[in-house]
């Protein structure tokens, strides 16, 4: 969160690095082999804040109490699912993650913003890189259904398929141009998102993201103007699906698509707009009072409704029109 949620000067680096040794070795104790924190460039100045990585547990809420208790920590405040505290002078956030997801995230907040260099080269693919390692983005045709099918949470893997240098990420950068450079070296990367005119929300991140920012001026500064011509996103399926066939990402798709051909056939035997043209002046309030009765009325709706016939639904929204109509109606009339 850079330092800022308890409004604190930033941190000179060597003050930082004691007071991120210091806080190893308490969590080496206490979190053993449960935690990460992130790296930065060799010769990173000052710091605004420190990220501590925590693999989730079902008592992280009791846990977390202990851990300002031990380190005498008296500023907390919890943002989302982030634990953010003052030690020493220093914001100190720790993230939760599922453990399984411990070192996906770890290699996604390395080195500043690195992640989400890489998250803008993957959009050309149909790829998601984030905390949750790599991810197919799969879409529905004409709708705003997605879904991220899981690919791989290996960073050496994902490296090697975006032609990155996983060794020199290993070995670590010197400095933040040296980092700059590693991401631009890959054959995919363009300048486009970073370069070309327009409101992005790639540039209002710059505004509030100084590294990014940056990243804008070394672009600009060194007169780099890489645009790979790129074919259409979709066409690279076969080549993640050859790259890493251990994701099973072709029968992800399928269920995916089998999921959506059902959804397709729940539709058209029934919507609000069908139940709507059987019951002529049915809309709002009332309408979604009869659709949840209908849909509550069945152990297992979708499979009714896909193996019965279409004029025996249609007499059963009439007949439960009919009986929610006389409910309503006044004694007598």
């Amino acid at each position: 969160m850079g330092g800022k949620l308890f409004n604190l000067p930033r941190m000179p680096r060597g003050e930082y690095l004691a007071i991120e040794a210091e806080v190893r070795r308490y969590l080496d104790v206490k979190l053993p082999g449960q935690y990460r924190v992130p790296r930065y460039y060799g010769d990173k100045p000052d710091f605004g804040d420190m990220d501590v990585i925590v693999a989730s547990r079902p008592d992280w809420g009791e846990v977390r109490a202990e851990i300002a208790r031990d380190l005498r920590v008296t500023q907390t405040r919890a943002v989302g699912h982030v634990f953010s505290t003052v030690y020493r002078g220093l914001q100190t956030d720790f993230f939760p993650v599922p453990e399984r997801y411990l070192e996906s995230a770890y290699s996604f907040m390395c080195f500043n913003d690195v992640g989400n260099f890489i998250g803008r080269i993957c959009r050309r693919f149909d790829l998601k890189y984030g905390e949750r390692g790599l991810a197919y983005v799969y879409r529905r045709e004409g709708g705003n259904y997605r879904a991220d099918l899981e690919v791989t949470r290996d960073f050496e893997r994902i490296c090697g398929f975006l032609g990155l240098d996983h060794a020199a990420w290993r070995a670590g950068f010197a400095s933040l141009p040296a980092v700059f450079d590693w991401v631009i070296a890959s054959p995919y990367f363009s300048v486009a998102p970073y370069l070309d005119e327009g409101e992005s929300p790639l540039r209002e991140r710059a505004g509030v993201r100084s590294t990014v920012a940056r990243f804008i001026e070394h672009l600009s500064a060194r007169g780099i103007d890489k645009r790979p011509t790129l074919a259409d996103r979709r066409s690279y399926l076969p080549m993640i699906l050859a790259a890493f066939p251990e994701a099973d990402l072709g029968g992800q798709i399928e269920r995916e698509r089998a999921a959506e051909a059902r959804r397709a056939q729940v539709d058209a035997k029934f919507s609000g707009k069908r139940v709507m043209r059987l019951v002529p002046g049915l809309e709002g309030k009332a309408l979604g009072e009869l659709i949840t009765r209908f849909k509550g009325s069945f152990d297992d709706f979708e499979g009714w409704l896909l193996a019965t016939p279409e004029e025996e639904i249609d007499r059963r929204i009439t007949e439960l029109a009919a009986l929610l109509d006389a409910e309503l109606r006044p004694p007598g009339s």
